[in-house]
């Protein structure tokens, strides 16, 4: 007859959830009307999200009247925007676009 020796093994379990984070820069409100408002778009240097803008701005325009477009660009998509360029685009823009994926 063999007999096994039991051992008492401690266990710690980690909960990698966290609680919901809180917004400290609340959302931009929403406009109602778009028309004689100006448009920015922000694009992130990724391949043909210049030409994505451009359709947008073409569908954007046949439906609604646009005072003006502004496009600022970032120099690659991996390092975030100089804030003279948000800035420029916060001052100058009612509404803008933000190109931020593939």
């Amino acid at each position: 007859m063999t007999s096994i020796a039991s051992e008492t093994i401690m266990v710690t379990l980690l909960d990698p959830t966290s609680p919901p984070r809180e917004l400290s820069n609340p959302l931009a409100n929403g406009l109602n009307d778009i028309k004689g408002k100006t448009l920015g778009f922000l694009w992130n240097n990724k391949p043909n999200g210049d030409k994505l803008f451009r359709k947008l701005e073409s569908l954007i325009k046949e439906r609604y009247d646009l005072n003006q477009v502004i496009y600022k660009q970032k120099p690659t998509a991996s390092i975030p925007a100089k804030s003279e360029i948000i800035e420029e685009l916060a001052a100058k823009c009612d509404m803008v676009i933000v190109g931020l994926a593939d």
